[in-house]
């Protein structure tokens, strides 16, 4: 019961700041969550007898944060005819920014390790504490791309957790009430084949739904002022229609990659004995529990709406 009380409070809490929160305010929030999953990240680390660099962590995955939300903040301005702000603004520029930032981490990293009294940790400590660095900070970054860069971004985070969520139901329902054959027993003994087939199928009717018809959703939504028809590097009103194969294609592999976070998080918690990441989501675990599935996912989806081949 307090899985459905927890549900039906946070779910439409996380749509309002989707469809409604200002950017600044968006990009607050992604934040103040990835710091919730860095948080629980670090006591997992702990949790297996590590030690990790907890304040030089949480500084990497909120500069990392801080240069997506700077990217999108330079993109969005006027340009200016300054050869400086132009380079900035262009995207390839930007991401090698992102490049030296996430590069130059694990020296930092392995630096600040030197100071280990037991240097038979500092190496570990260093390496666990960069995996936070992609792990949370550039996934949930791909959050705040998706949502600003793509147009009518919020409905494409919103079909991003209509096909996770979904897979998420039709895994842990299918797989009570038919599940017989283990997945990855050694990892989440729970877990089913046939949840993991119910989750693929599940997700990917509601997703290419979705996608096959997001010419109405999209209209009806823009109708009713939830979506503004663009994002803040402009863009149309229409969005261009979705081949079902595509449809199909994105939602699995959207899906794919949201099972395998699972699946992850699961081996971090299994290896270090822990039930969940946390106890802040009553019925849930923490928060780290219910992104998991995201932060694999996200990626996939920031991708193929870079390349432009699917429309929201």
């Amino acid at each position: 019961m307090q899985r459905v009380i927890t549900a039906v409070v946070l779910v439409p809490l996380v749509l309002l700041a989707v469809f409604k929160a200002p950017i600044w305010l968006y990009a607050l929030l992604v934040a103040m969550l990835a710091m919730l999953c860095t948080g629980e990240y670090l006591d997992i680390a702990a949790a297996h007898h590590l030690k990790p660099l907890r304040t030089l962590t949480y500084l990497a995955v909120l500069a990392v944060l801080g240069d997506y939300y700077l990217s999108v903040i330079i993109r969005g301005r006027h340009p200016l005819n300054v050869t400086g702000w132009q380079m900035l603004r262009d995207p390839f520029v930007q991401y090698e920014l992102l490049l030296v930032l996430v590069s130059a981490t694990p020296f930092i990293l392995l630096a600040a390790a030197m100071r280990s009294d037991d240097l038979r940790q500092a190496l570990p400590s260093a390496a666990v504490s960069y995996i936070a660095v992609p792990y949370i900070g550039i996934t949930t970054g791909f959050l705040l791309f998706t949502r600003t860069l793509v147009p009518d971004g919020s409905l494409a985070i919103c079909y991003l957790l209509v096909v996770v969520w979904s897979g998420d139901i039709f895994a842990y329902y299918i797989g009570r009430a038919v599940g017989r054959n283990k997945l990855a027993p050694r990892i989440s003994p729970g877990k089913s084949w046939e949840g993991f087939a119910a989750s693929i199928i599940g997700s990917m009717i509601l997703g290419t739904l979705m996608l096959i018809y997001n010419r109405p959703i999209s209209a009806k939504l823009f109708e009713w002022k939830v979506l503004s028809g663009q994002s803040i590097l402009g863009g149309q009103e229409t969005p261009a229609a979705n081949p079902i194969w595509v449809a199909i294609l994105v939602t699995v592999c959207v899906n794919l990659a949201a099972q395998l976070g699972d699946l992850v998080e699961s081996m971090m918690k299994r290896g270090a004995e822990l039930k969940d990441s946390g106890k802040l989501l009553p019925g849930h675990g923490g928060a780290l529990d219910r992104v998991d599935a995201l932060l694999f996912a996200s990626p996939v989806l920031w991708y193929y709406c870079s390349f432009r081949l699917i429309h929201f």
